[in-house]
Formats: structure tokens, sequence, C-alpha cells
């Protein structure tokens, strides 16, 4: 009795959770996610070498791109690509959607003092689901904070709501320690790395402070969802009306009501009626063949979230009970934020 009063007491108990329609990311669905990045550079946090004027402590637009497992916007350990170095450099910079793995670009306004917050929405669908931020720390020689490839797909769901703490990191394009070191250009370029208390371990750096295991946060994203479109394809209508052209009616073989034979004495008989049973087609089913699809339409919405549609017609009906419940319009999701703002950063 004891041990089984021990089994019952230490046995886990699994609650079964329903999962919500507008969890699942699957490839026709569209999440709406809003980002925000409150930034928490203060001179009581870190007081080494605080920029206070000619500029004060504050961080650049941020800008955001939405992708896939084969872009990359940068990486801790690569060479940084154009673009970031524009970014971590100057604080200004462009990215283009037109490049390959990219759904859409995002920008949100700067953050004009150390301590503040700044905040966008942008787009992802279940193709692509990895969101790369970048923003520079103003000043600095080319160090920046950001998000590389964040997934908002885990397991087959889109996620909630999320918040990642994250500090400096050094584009590798410049060699100056301090905020407000002159432009020393690094030749040749070095890999984008970590900023750390310990480490670049010179004592000019300015975020070098040995006696700490570890920098507290210099900004913190909070990704939450907002909504979920999902876009059906298909033709639309019910079962019955999609399979009516597939209602063909047999081939009917027309027979006389009367059917004479000839006596010996010349005179024709009339032999009682004789009913037949209609004989079906011994035909083989065709199916209806389908022209092309046509363009899609232009997007419903100029600004965010809309759908394009196109269609395609019965070239050639079905014939001998043959069918034709193949699509006949299809609706997708179209639009997206890189038109509702301005791409260019100004700080």
């Amino acid at each position: 009795m004891w041990f089984l009063a021990s089994f019952l007491i230490i046995l886990p108990i699994f609650v079964e959770s329903r999962v919500s329609r507008n969890d699942i990311c699957s490839s026709n669905t569209l999440a709406v996610y809003k980002l925000r990045m409150d930034t928490h550079w203060s001179n009581e946090t870190f007081p080494k070498q605080y920029p206070l004027f000619r500029p004060a402590a504050q961080f650049s637009r941020l800008l955001g791109m939405v992708h896939d497992s084969s872009y990359v916007l940068w990486r801790d350990g690569t060479e940084a690509k154009r673009e970031i170095r524009m970014v971590a450099e100057k604080g200004v910079g462009e990215l283009l959607e037109q490049k390959k793995g990219v759904q859409d670009v995002f920008a949100a306004p700067p953050v004009v003092q150390g301590v503040g917050s700044t905040e966008t929405i942008f787009y992802s669908d279940g193709k692509h689901h990895l969101v790369s931020v970048i923003s520079k720390i103003v000043p600095s020689p080319d160090w920046f904070v950001g998000l590389d490839s964040y997934k908002l797909c885990s397991n087959g769901r889109w996620i909630s709501n999320i918040s990642v703490q994250v500090g400096p990191f050094d584009a590798g394009t410049d060699e100056g320690f301090t905020f407000t070191a002159p432009d020393w250009r690094t030749d040749p370029i070095s890999p984008i790395t970590a900023i750390t208390s310990q480490y670049p371990d010179h004592p000019a750096n300015s975020f070098y402070y040995p006696e700490l295991e570890a920098l507290p946060p210099l900004a913190t994203f909070h990704i939450t969802r907002e909504r979920v479109y999902r876009a059906t394809d298909g033709l639309r209508g019910s079962k019955k009306r999609r399979y009516k052209l597939a209602r063909i009616n047999p081939v009917i073989v027309p027979l006389p009501n009367v059917i004479g034979k000839v006596t010996n004495d010349g005179h024709r008989r009339k032999l009682p009626h004789v009913k037949r049973g209609h004989r079906k087609s011994s035909r083989q089913a065709v199916d209806c063949v389908l022209g092309q699809w046509s363009t899609w339409s232009s997007c419903s919405a100029s600004c965010g979230v809309g759908f394009e549609m196109r269609t395609r017609r019965i070239t050639k009906p079905p014939k001998f009970g043959g069918s034709c419940s193949k699509e006949l319009q299809q609706k997708q999701w179209c639009g997206g934020h890189t038109k509702c703002i301005e791409r260019h950063f100004n700080w």
C-alpha cells in the first residue's frame, strides 16, 4: 500500500490542450505581428563614457525584414553585407524586398534617447516566418542591436508573444573602441561579433566592464501576434453546385412500340407490346477540359492585407458521365507593409 501511494504521488498529470485554428502556421495563413523595441541605454546602467551630447545616446530607425531560411540579413561570425555596413556605420540605408527568399521589409521610427521605445507592424506567412531586425547604436563606430532570423512559427504554430533581450554587436567594419571614436576603417573587414563586458578586452572599450559577468540588456524586442488571416482556394459554392456539370444523363436508345410479324395468309399480326429496358452507353467517361489560368487580379488593398483572384474556364464539357470537379477559381492573400512606410533611414 505504501509503494502504491508513493507511485500515485509522483505520477505526472497530462492535460490535453486544444489548439486554436489561428495557432496553426500553414502555407495559406498570414500572421500580423506587432514589434516593439524597448531600449535601456541609461547613464546609470552604462556609466562608462556615456554620451550626453553631440550626439546624445540614441538609436537609429529600426529596419526589419521577413524572410525564409534561404536568406540571412546578418549573422554573428559572418561578414556584414553592404546594407548592414551602411546601417551600422551611418545609420542610413535601404533594404530591397526583391531579394530571393524575402517576403517583406518594414521600419519603425528611431528612438531619440537612450531609454525609449518604438514599434511597428509586419506580416509573415507560412513560407516566410523568420524575422530579422537591426538598429544602429548612436553614437558608435559600427555597433548595433538586432535579431537574427527569429522563428515566428514553432512546432507548426504561430507564436503568440515573446520578449527577447539583446546586447550590442560590432559589424566589423570600423576599428574604433569608443562611442565617439574617429572613422578608422577595418581592412580587411572582420566578421560580425557580439560585444560583451569583457570583449574586446581593451580598457578604452566603451562597453568594457570587467567586473561584470555579463552586460545588462541594451534593448528588448517584444513580438506580439495581432491577427491571423486565412486564404481559401477552390471553387465557391456547395458540393451540389461543384458537381452539377458532372450529372450528365446516359444516352438512351429508342425502341419501337409495336413489333409486327407476317403470317402465312399475308396479313401482319400485331404482337403484344414488349417493354425493353433503356441501355446506357458503353462509351468511356470523359472528364471536362479546362483552359489556362488567368493572370492574378490586382490586390484589393494598396497598403496592408488584401486578396487577389484568378479564374479559368471550361473549354470542353464532360461527356458520358465524366466529371468536372476541378478548381475554377483561386484566391490568395496579397499586400504587405512595404508600401505603407518610407524605407529610407533618417536620424
